[in-house]
């Protein structure tokens, strides 16, 4: 009875500029602004990663407007893998399930091309159990849901499977792309005991933070272009490690991790590619930053060249409170144990 009354369409970007206009306005109206900034969504729908990713817009209107969406993201580097964001409903057409057979047509679509691995996230009840009904499971210290196709496989297998990936595959450093988009989900997704996964991301473990970006990752990094760089271990299709480097006025900050089981070897290599492309760019004056309390991290710092600073830095959030040491990379590896690491403390200030 629905679909007598209301046209259905799957939309694949590129779109045209009255439509890209529509979608704009729409997504702004119910998720703001600055979030449609945020996801760079004009970009995409203007088909600027069209090279790399597959992206479809399922779209429910009257005769007058738009009034449901559902955005389906498929890589174009492993087909297995996809991204839904921008599930939206007008108000006023909420609870007749327009939202849930957009998905339907999302999952449909994603299937038949082979898709395996579907993510997405929600912070709303409701909406999480409508996700429920057609699949999709919630990670464990997270928001972000996965949906596995076939159900093959639970969650917890999943992950296992990838990990087993990572330890059979060939590693190589790249520069981090659009191509990667979808990668990086479930690589943050991963616990690990290094709370801080990416400080110039604002990327901490799952172990100890909840995790609220799925789609909203990728944004976090492409910030970095011609303001720094991303680079990533590949091990087959699955990213293994990730390091950033920040550009800022009179220094360059590096910082980013391995997935558990991972060689710190490969942590090395991507370290020293952040570090190269930080003194390319004429930066000398490099930092690294480690949370006090995570021995590995600071012990890896100092292992690669680093000294700590009297500098501190104290993040705040809900989920808690962090104090982070600032190191300065050196060229030549110090003599300094790393026992002389916390001789300064913890500096009970947000930044100095």
């Amino acid at each position: 009875m629905v679909k007598e009354h209301f046209i259905f369409e799957k939309l694949e970007v590129p779109v045209k500029n009255r439509l890209c206009e529509e979608l704009l306005n729409f997504w702004s109206n119910i998720f703001g602004s600055e979030y449609v900034s945020n996801q760079n969504l004009s970009s995409i729908l203007s088909g600027n990663e069209k090279k790399f990713n597959r992206d479809l817009i399922f779209i429910v209107r009257t005769s007058e407007s738009i009034i449901s969406t559902v955005h389906l993201t498929i890589s174009k580097f492993d087909k297995r893998i996809g991204g839904i964001g921008e599930v939206a409903t007008l108000n006023c057409f909420r609870g007749k399930g327009f939202a849930k057979i957009l998905c339907r047509m999302a999952i449909e679509e994603f299937e038949k091309n082979r898709g395996k691995w579907l993510f997405l996230a929600t912070s709303n009840p409701v909406a999480a159990r409508i996700y429920h009904s057609l699949g999709w499971r919630y990670i464990a210290g997270t928001k972000v849901m996965l949906r596995i196709s076939n159900n093959h496989n639970n969650i917890e297998t999943f992950f296992n499977n990838f990990l087993l990936r990572l330890k059979t595959s060939k590693v190589k450093i790249v520069r981090g792309s659009p191509e990667l988009r979808l990668q990086l989900i479930p690589a943050v997704l991963i616990p690990s005991d290094q709370v801080v996964l990416d400080f110039n991301s604002g990327i901490f473990s799952v172990r100890w933070f909840v995790q609220r970006y799925c789609m909203g990752l990728y944004p976090k990094y492409e910030k970095l272009d011609g303001n720094g760089a991303w680079f990533v271990a590949l091990s087959g299709k699955f990213i293994a490690g990730l390091v950033s480097v920040r550009f800022y006025d009179d220094f360059a900050q590096v910082d980013g991790f391995c997935v558990p089981g991972v060689s710190e070897k490969v942590l090395n290599k991507l370290y020293q590619s952040a570090i190269s492309f930080a003194q390319k760019n004429n930066f000398s004056n490099i930092h690294m930053i480690a949370d006090k309390l995570d021995k590995k991290k600071n012990e890896f710092l100092l292992k690669i060249g680093c000294l700590p600073t009297e500098e501190r830095v104290r993040v705040e959030s809900k989920d808690g409170i962090l104090d982070m040491i600032v190191y300065s990379f050196s060229k030549f590896k110090p003599r300094r144990r790393a026992r002389n690491l916390h001789r300064h403390g913890g500096a009970n200030v947000k930044e100095n």
